[in-house]
């Protein structure tokens, strides 16, 4: 049944390439979204193009219903580019998914890319100028195929105009939630976050790796044991002593080996974690400043914005606004 609360509209058409070498994850990922945006709200149909009618799909399975590639995706208000295994599609279907592109790039109103889909919309021409973004292990390779694109190396997608692109399988949700609350606004994006049971959605600024992963390129259990224990409960209030017993070492040597092997300090990665989870719950909530300081380790709301100044620019309620949040 239709969401009650999903803004209403006529019906919008969705176009999704497909191409032999289809990464799965990065093509279900995506389509959950808008296939739960189009049971909650009524509006929104996809059609699947690709020069095969068929593709064979994670072994033995098959994918049917491919229609031919359309001359004209004026009528699409988004077309996806998911993931492909560029170096196994046959040469020839390459260059006709490429010449597709390049023809119809200035129709649909946005295209969308996920992993290393942004590669073919690099090599179609399509990106000059524009701030795009692919998987880290990709973004040489996206430089040399598209020198004039303005490549983000440091963020999970990007938002240039009528061209999205995301980093890899699940921050292909995040950009297409990011679509989806543009373009069916905000309750409909929010309701379909929760029906998938999405704990966090991404603003598209955060690094690629994010601080749960980050300095964690390391091989020092001690290390790793304090910053799982610090991931776990960074409401606690950590000093260092505290975090000294948790490794292991003394204060001294815990300063010097973490910033060795993380590129900052104990204080800073604490930090990092608090700020994380702050932003989070302005995001999913309608906690004040306040509330939100003490569940994280800040004691009041005066420290997290002193914080927030610091590493972010800027104001939390600033930046909550520009969420869509009033509050």
């Amino acid at each position: 049944m239709p969401d009650p609360t999903a803004r209403q509209g006529p019906i919008s058409r969705i176009g999704v390439l497909m191409l032999p070498g289809l990464v799965p994850l990065d093509l279900v990922g995506p389509w959950q979204v808008l296939h739960c945006a189009a049971r909650l709200s009524g509006r929104y149909h996809i059609d699947y193009f690709g020069p095969q009618a068929s593709l064979e799909w994670m072994g033995p399975l098959q994918l049917h219903g491919i229609k031919p590639l359309p001359e004209d995706v004026s009528d699409l208000e988004l077309l996806v580019i998911p993931g492909q295994y560029r170096d196994t599609i046959e040469a020839g279907v390459q260059r006709q998914a490429l010449e597709w592109l390049r023809s119809i790039g200035h129709q649909a109103n946005t295209i969308m890319s996920v992993c290393s889909g942004t590669l073919l919309l690099a090599e179609a021409g399509l990106l000059d100028g524009r701030r795009c973004t692919s998987h880290h292990e990709l973004l040489e390779r996206l430089k040399q195929l598209a020198p004039a694109a303005r490549v983000q190396e440091d963020c999970i997608f990007t938002d240039d105009g009528r061209f999205l692109t995301s980093a890899g399988i699940s921050t292909g949700i995040d950009t297409m939630l990011h679509w989806l609350t543009l373009h069916g606004g905000h309750q409909l994006a929010l309701s379909v976050a929760r029906d998938m049971v999405l704990y966090l959605r991404r603003s598209g600024h955060e690094p690629q790796l994010g601080i749960w992963l980050r300095g964690r390129n390391h091989v020092d259990a001690r290390i790793h044991r304090l910053q799982d224990q610090l991931a776990l409960a960074p409401q606690q209030q950590w000093t260092l002593p505290c975090m000294a017993e948790q490794a292991a070492l003394s204060e001294r040597h815990l300063r010097r080996r973490f910033q060795a092997l993380t590129g900052m300090s104990p204080g800073d990665y604490l930090a990092a974690l608090r700020l994380h989870l702050a932003r989070q719950l302005m995001s999913e909530t309608s906690l004040g400043l306040g509330d939100i300081a003490a569940r994280v380790g800040l004691g009041d709301d005066r420290q997290l914005r002193r914080l927030w100044s610091r590493h972010e620019g800027g104001s939390p309620g600033q930046w909550r606004r520009q969420q869509g949040h009033t509050s």
